[in-house]
């Protein structure tokens, strides 16, 4: 199995650990957004039946 750093494209962004860590910071935090906007979208379609 290889690993993200040996990779040709990928590589140059996480080469180093404080580029793997700010990148994993920032994948942590666009999932967390990710997730919010499911619920507040899955909400909206539950009022707008319940509502209607």
């Amino acid at each position: 199995m290889n690993k993200i750093e040996e990779d040709p494209i990928l590589g140059s962004f996480f080469d180093t650990p404080e580029k793997k860590a700010k990148w994993l910071v920032f994948i942590k935090i666009g999932y967390i957004i990710w997730i919010l906007f499911m619920v507040l979208g899955l909400f909206s379609i539950l009022f707008y039946y319940i509502f209607w």
